[in-house]
Order: structure tokens, then C-alpha cells, then sequence
């Protein structure tokens, strides 16, 4: 129920034709993200309990309805995974650099599409047939994602959207997964 209120609620304040911004945009959003391991991790049939709420803050420029760029702080929320012998857990930020090219759908909607990298840090904690020990990785990736836009006003918007963050370890070239991220960001433009 409280999603259709909200969902009616969005649909009203956007009812009115409004024209993006351009300038300075500044953004804060919360989701649910979730950790999706490759089948060549050192975790391959892991049972996990991995998915966790995710915030994320965004200051960038708005050129227009059609394109974006945005720096981006992502606060992953922790994860943790376990093989049976082995469990590993850990907290995982993330800061990314990237474009976004929108499609109008009406005058106040469109969607988008969204690429860039990002760099990332994760702070583990393991136990591997013996004590706790902690660790740290980090590594630079590619990100996507897609999402649909909805102008409240000329200064504000909601975006629901969809990221892939992808994670590799370099030194050993070899891909880890994907942190795979919900949101909805509330967006202003100065």
C-alpha cells in the first residue's frame, strides 16, 4: 500500500510540463545493494548473506535534458559469505566518475543511461581455520546502469535507478562480481 501511495504521490507532483536544469547538481539517495560473487571466485558455491542498505551522495553538472556527469560517493553496506571452511566479511565504499545520457519520455520523465568507472575499497575481515584476521582490497572497475527520471520541479527530480559496480582483482587479473545496486536518489539542480 505505501508503495502505491508513493508512486501516486510522485505521479501528482510530476503531472505539471517542467524543463531540466542546467548547472550544478547535487544528490542523496539510499537503496538495497547486493553482492553477486563470479563462479571463479575463491567463493564459488558460498552461501551468502549479502544483500544490505546502500546511501549514496552525488555532486555533478547537468547540461541540459540529455546529458550528465556526476562524481559519486557510494556507501555499499557490508556483506558476508561463507563456503563452510571459510567466511569472509567485510564493509565495501566506493567512489565513482560518470556519464549519464538521458531520453525524454514526456516533459516531466525520461530515462537514462549511465557509465563510468569506479574506484573501490573493501575492508574484510576472514576466518580461515583459525583466528579473525582482517584485510583490505581496492581496485579501479567499470560501472552502468540505467534508470528512469521524474522532474518534481525546474530544480528537483527523482531518479529510481539500477548500477552495476563490477570488482576485479588486478594483481591477479580476475573478476570477483558484481555489486549490484537499487536506488532512489532525490536530485537538485542549482
Amino acid at each position: 500500500m505505501k508503495e502505491k501511495i508513493l508512486a501516486l504521490t510522485l505521479v501528482a507532483l510530476c503531472a505539471s510540463p517542467v524543463m531540466a536544469k542546467e548547472g550544478l547538481m547535487l544528490g542523496l539517495g539510499a537503496g538495497k545493494g547486493e553482492l553477486d560473487l563470479d563462479e571463479g571466485s575463491n567463493f564459488p558455491n558460498a552461501d551468502t548473506d549479502d544483500e544490505d542498505g546502500t546511501r549514496n551522495a552525488l555532486i555533478g553538472y547537468r547540461v541540459g535534458d540529455g546529458l550528465a556527469f556526476e562524481l559519486g560517493y557510494h556507501d555499499l553496506g557490508e556483506f558476508e559469505v561463507s563456503n563452510g571452511l571459510t567466511s569472509l566479511s567485510g564493509e565495501t565504499d566506493s567512489v565513482s566518475l560518470s556519464a549519464l545520457v538521458g531520453l525524454p519520455l514526456t516533459e516531466r520523465f525520461s530515462i537514462f543511461g549511465r557509465a563510468g568507472f569506479h574506484h573501490w575499497n573493501v575492508d574484510t575481515r576472514s576466518t580461515a581455520f583459525g583466528p579473525r584476521t582482517n584485510d583490505e582490497a581496492n581496485g579501479t572497475d567499470v560501472m552502468y546502469g540505467a534508470g528512469i527520471r521524474g522532474e518534481i520541479s525546474e530544480m528537483a527530480a527523482i531518479r529510481l535507478q539500477y548500477d552495476v559496480m563490477k570488482l576485479s582483482d588486478e594483481e591477479d587479473d580476475a573478476d570477483i562480481g558484481d555489486y549490484d545496486v537499487a536506488s532512489v536518489v532525490l536530485e537538485l539542480t542549482l
